[in-house]
Order: structure tokens, then C-alpha cells, then sequence
């Protein structure tokens, strides 16, 4: 159900799923659309109120999309490990990305998409670097807790960075942490793998952070926010 509110001057459009919820949930997806939830109990009226008090954060909210949108999807230059990279296309026998000289080099084939190409590059370096992450970080804590080695699951997310299923021993990685700088990355991983030690967010848990990443606090915070919030 799509709905429309006015604060000010400002009108504010928003979708609304009604579903089996204790709570008002209300979040942004990465393409900027706002979603709310609720019960079909809950009036429309205070959803609506819910909404306009959570005008000011949803505007920084999607201040901060766009400016990681004009980043991750601008045709003309590429984030890689917190690095922005122009983009420069060349017609070649042979098709492929290179990250050379500060620039991303497309090669690419006449009748080819320059864009898939980059996306498929962007698949292949999810896999390596994410792999090799996950190895190291089991390589640390292995030494110090009796764990076996998880399975690794690598999608596209849009409401987390990562999740951990401790009964399945499964470790599930957003592949768009690829964009952001390693020590974000590395904060993802340790915390996933704290879940495997303590499946919950108890101050155990955020102990063993600590123990392998003395300022996760510091890269938590400055690294790529969430775009969710549940009241």
C-alpha cells in the first residue's frame, strides 16, 4: 500500500506491508524506497504520525543513499576497498577489469556490456577477498575456541552486512562489503564469528570482538551505516 504524508513542506511517500509485527518497523532500502510495517491493528493515522516524527533521520538517511549511490552505480567510476577508481573502457580481443594507475580498466569485446563485465569482476573479487577473510579470521580464534570451520554463503543483502546461523554453522557475507575499506570488512567477519562463541549480542559478545579488534567501536561507527531502524 503506498502512502503519502506531508511535514511541512515536504512530502514524504512510503510504502506500508501489513503483517503479523509487534512493532511500527520502518527502514530504507539501498534504492531509496521507504517501508513500514505494522499490524493491521494499528491505525493508519499513527503510522502515519510514526513516520513524520522519523521525518529528520529519514532525510539523513537518504542524503547518505544518494551519496553512495553517485559512488557505487555512477557509469563512470568504481568503489573497490574504499577506493574510488575512474573508469575508462577499451575495446579489446578479450574481456576483463584490471585496477591499474589508479583507474579501472574495462576491456571488453565491441557487442559487449561494459557494466556486466564490471559486475561480474565485482562477483569474482567478492569471492576471493571474502574467502580469504573468512580463512584468516578462523586461522585467529580457532587458536582460542574449539570451533569448526563455518560454511560461507556470499549475496547481496540490503538490510545487513552479514548473518551467522550457529546450528547450521553457516556464515553469510553481504558482497557488497567489497567497496568498503578491509578494516570495515574485518569487522563483519570478527562479529559474524563472535556468533558462532555466543549466539547473541551480550556483553560476552562484544568481549570477544574486543579481543580481535581492540576498536571495533571506532570502525563500527565510521564504517557504512545500516539504512533500518525498528521502533
Amino acid at each position: 500500500m503506498l502512502r503519502k504524508i506531508k511535514v511541512n513542506d515536504l512530502e514524504i511517500c512510503y510504502t506500508l506491508i501489513i503483517k503479523n509485527v509487534k512493532n511500527i518497523n520502518l527502514y530504507i532500502t539501498r534504492n531509496g524506497e521507504i517501508v513500514v510495517s505494522c499490524n493491521a491493528y494499528v491505525p493508519l493515522k499513527k503510522v502515519d504520525e510514526f513516520v513524520g516524527i522519523k521525518c529528520q533521520w529519514i532525510l539523513e538517511k537518504m542524503r547518505m543513499i544518494q551519496q553512495q549511490q553517485k559512488i557505487l552505480h555512477d557509469n563512470q567510476r568504481f568503489l573497490f576497498l574504499g577506493k574510488s577508481y575512474p573508469i575508462k573502457t577499451v575495446l579489446s580481443k578479450t574481456s576483463g577489469v584490471r585496477l591499474r594507475e589508479g583507474i579501472c580498466m574495462i576491456y571488453k569485446r565491441e557487442s559487449e556490456d561494459e557494466y556486466k563485465i564490471l559486475l561480474q569482476y565485482e562477483k569474482e573479487m567478492a569471492q576471493k577477498i571474502l574467502k580469504q577473510k573468512m580463512k584468516e579470521v578462523y586461522e585467529k580464534m580457532s587458536h582460542d575456541y574449539i570451533i569448526n570451520e563455518p560454511a560461507l554463503k556470499i549475496r547481496k543483502m540490503t538490510s545487513r552486512w552479514g548473518s551467522c546461523m550457529p546450528k547450521k554453522n553457516q556464515i553469510t557475507l553481504n558482497s557488497q562489503l567489497i567497496h568498503y575499506q578491509e578494516r570495515f570488512i574485518d569487522y563483519v567477519v570478527i562479529h559474524e564469528y563472535a556468533h558462532l562463541i555466543q549466539p547473541n549480542h551480550s556483553k560476552a559478545f562484544y568481549a570477544i570482538i574486543e579481543k580481535y579488534m581492540p576498536d571495533y567501536k571506532e570502525v563500527s561507527k565510521n564504517g557504512p551505516k545500516l539504512i533500518t531502524i525498528d521502533e
